[in-house]
């Protein structure tokens, strides 16, 4: 593969993005969002391909989506057992998003701690004969391109513990917004309602309790990866921003709806952020109460994107009172196996 034909991070073409990577997606999305638009779709085509249920509760942003599919292998042992597929992926042209095992990444602030996989870059090429992987990453330097590169060392190889690939999995949707709004209303009304409700028990367990170094960080990968996600790739499905000076071309129901969830997602960003900004404070303990605060916006923000789906016709449907213990059984997931708290001294 040359650098031509391979996908990039484009800033200026990407969904959201404007202050921050984490800005709309969060990095397993952006990787994801890459490879279809080295497949070929366009903004409002990868907006619906990315989205899917608006389900707080059930969804995984990291594999449920309309338009695509994400394989993912792991090797949480020993990351070197998939380095055969990745290079062997590379070579036949396919780019492989990577969940690195920070404990072995370079300079990273956790190798040789934790075996921590917060953080997802896609590795678009493979020198063989000089043994250099070459990444694209959400906190690499923009006049690189985004671009870092791995020489492949025996240690290294262990860091890919995580690993997935792209596949597009339906024709591009470009039906007019009246009938993909139509066609999802009910449901998505009914799953957003009880979602936001499981949220808000979520934020009052939390509050109570406190938050713990891992609880909090599996807090701001809830907001800032699968909330906000959710929240602006449906605004974005409905449609994608008009470009400056242009009318928003939507029914005012649609509109009412759209704007509603971009306003919610910025809370969602907000909070998740916020507690990004708590974790490298010199107590973070004493800032967490605080920045907990921020989850009652995001509650009043939910609640009226639900009065604009209802607004617009839809219907909440039932009561699920499994909705929370499904929510905290997803939490207790991300705690496990995005923030293991075996710490290790380096080898």
């Amino acid at each position: 593969m040359t650098a031509t034909m391979t996908p990039q991070f484009d800033q200026l073409g990407a969904l959201g993005w404007q202050d921050r990577a984490l800005d709309g997606l969060n990095c397993v999305l952006r990787c994801v969002e890459s490879v279809l638009h080295f497949r070929g779709l366009d903004p409002l085509a990868v907006a619906r391909a990315l989205n899917g249920p608006l389900d707080p509760v059930g969804r995984d942003l990291a594999k449920d989506f309309d338009g695509c599919r994400v394989d993912y292998r792991t090797e949480f042992d020993d990351g070197s057992r998939n380095v055969p597929f990745l290079l062997e992926r590379l070579g036949a042209g396919e780019p492989v998003m990577v969940l690195p095992d920070r404990f072995h990444l370079p300079g990273d602030v956790y190798e040789g701690r934790f075996h921590f996989h917060d953080h997802a870059v896609l590795a678009v090429d493979w020198s063989s004969r000089d043994g250099v992987m070459t990444v694209l990453d959400t906190d690499a330097d923009p006049a690189d391109g985004f671009r870092r590169n791995w020489t492949l060392t025996p240690a290294l190889r262990a860091l890919f513990t995580w690993v997935g690939t792209v596949t597009v999995t339906d024709a591009p949707d470009h039906r007019d917004p009246d009938e993909y709004f139509a066609e999802r209303l009910h449901r998505d009304t009914a799953l957003l309602s009880v979602g936001a409700d499981a949220l808000g028990g979520l934020l009052d367990e939390l509050t109570e309790t406190g938050l713990s170094a891992v609880t909090a960080r599996a807090l701001h990968v809830l907001v800032l990866g699968d909330i906000q996600p959710q929240l602006f790739i449906y605004a974005n499905a409905l449609a994608v921003a008009p470009a400056p000076g242009e009318p928003l071309a939507l029914p005012p129901e649609l509109a009412a709806v759209r704007k509603a969830a971009l306003d919610a997602r910025v809370h969602a960003k907000r909070l998740g952020i916020a507690l990004i900004a708590a974790h490298e404070k010199p107590d973070p303990f004493a800032v967490y109460p605080r920045v907990l605060e921020l989850g009652r916006p995001l509650r009043t923000a939910l609640d009226r994107l639900r009065e604009a789906l209802v607004a617009a016709g839809g219907r909440e449907g039932p009561a699920d009172p499994g909705a929370s213990a499904r929510l905290r059984a997803r939490f207790a997931q991300i705690e496990s196996t995005c923030f293991p708290v075996r710490e290790e001294a380096a080898p």
